[in-house]
């Protein structure tokens, strides 16, 4: 009776840990990371005293680590490559408008946008090569110095821009006012405007000197939607890049750090690391 309750105090949960361990591996293997992770979080908090088992589970908690970083770079990779290929033909309805002597960033521009925005009263967009979107609302012949714009349909629903950046020019064409917006900062328009472009959409320019209202042309709203297509896709692949890279040095991390910790082990450790089936 007094060996039992000796070796009852000696028990530390040493085989249901290694069993943990065991089945940690495997869902490893499986690719069941989540599910891995949390195995070898509870079997931190049931076995405290296990002190072999949970200096395995630090090696084990790298390689699932490292696995996942792996598996998740892959499926970055390749939605990277479908979403370039997406790009590219997107990118055919456009011009890339860029002159490398003062401009480090240039423009895409609908080629179906009429050459005459510039100078006729319209709303129009451009996407630059980083993926933001300006919205441009041309006023022409009227002076209202405009930074508002508010859209709407025939229904109740409407959207109204914050007061934004403008100027007015005055030459062989006449008066002109521009105001431009960004997406993200443009309360919802350019959404708006995608959302509804099938539909006929009301503008109108709002300024200090009063208001001038004009419909849509449905070249022009989708031109701003297909602009917004190209904007997102654009978006959504700066998106991926970053993440891709921060996987990268996820992997690299804790790589470096397996490395580290393999060339501290005792012989001992390196006989149960090397019996690892992963």
């Amino acid at each position: 009776m007094a060996v039992c309750s000796c070796d009852s105090k000696r028990d530390n949960g040493d085989k249901e840990a290694a069993a943990l361990l065991t089945e940690a591996r495997g869902l490893i293997a499986s690719g069941a990371y989540e599910q891995a992770r949390t195995l070898i979080d509870s079997l931190r908090s049931a076995y405290p005293r296990a002190f072999d088992a949970r200096k395995e589970a630090i090696e084990v908690m790298n390689i699932l680590e490292i696995k996942e970083a792996q598996h998740e770079i892959a499926v970055a990779d390749s939605t990277l490559a479908a979403l370039s290929q997406d790009i590219n033909q997107l990118k055919k309805d456009f011009l890339l408008e860029k002159d490398p002597r003062y401009q480090t960033v240039g423009f895409y521009k609908d080629k179906q946008q009429p050459a005459s925005s510039l100078h006729r009263t319209c709303l129009y967009a451009e996407v630059d090569e980083t993926g933001q979107l300006f919205l441009v609302s041309v006023l022409n012949g009227k002076k209202l110095h405009h930074e508002t714009i508010i859209v709407e349909t025939g229904t109740t629903d409407k959207k109204e821009s914050p007061r934004c950046f403008s100027f007015v020019t005055d030459n062989s064409n006449g008066y002109e006012e521009q105001a431009s917006f960004k997406k993200g900062t443009d309360n919802g328009i350019v959404d708006f405007i995608t959302e509804n472009s099938g539909k006929a959409i009301q503008i109108t320019c709002k300024g200090d000197a009063g208001t001038h209202r004009y419909q849509l042309s449905k070249t022009d709203a989708l031109s701003i939607a297909r602009c917004n297509e190209l904007e997102r896709a654009l978006q959504r692949e700066q998106q991926l890049k970053h993440s891709t890279d921060s996987l990268r040095i996820k992997e690299k991390f804790f790589t470096k750090k397996q490395e580290k910790d393999l060339k501290n082990i005792t012989p001992a450790e390196e006989k149960i690391i090397h019996q690892k089936d992963i």
